[in-house]
């Protein structure tokens, strides 16, 4: 009876890391649509949706994997959140890198 107790609340408060989790991803994700709103230039913007991009989709997608039953289900949110952590600064760089020859100014347009 004393180990179905224990194994509730280990539950319980992983529930509450992964709604944690999810709720800050979700500060980052709204912080980063607003950046994308308000910035004019078109590095910045491209900063913002880094950090939707970078912060905001793996945490959340950490936390969703704390509320997942089995480990399978886990395992591949964990597997994705992973990749999108460690490609995401590699896009993000390439994405700024290829602007430069083609003379892109701070609001996005070709330069003449």
């Amino acid at each position: 009876m004393a180990s179905w107790s224990k194994r509730k609340n280990f539950m319980i408060i992983l529930s509450f890391f992964g709604f944690g989790l999810i709720l800050l991803g979700l500060i980052f994700i709204v912080s980063g649509i607003v950046g994308l709103f308000r910035f004019q230039g078109f590095y910045r913007k491209i900063h913002a949706a880094g950090v939707v991009e970078g912060c905001g989709i793996p945490l959340a997608l950490i936390g969703l994997s704390l509320l997942q039953p089995d480990l399978v289900s886990a395992s591949k949110l964990i597997l994705i959140a992973l990749l999108i952590f460690l490609l995401n600064p590699v896009s993000t760089h390439s994405l700024a890198k290829a602007s430069i020859p083609y003379k892109i100014d701070s609001t996005g347009r070709l330069k003449d």
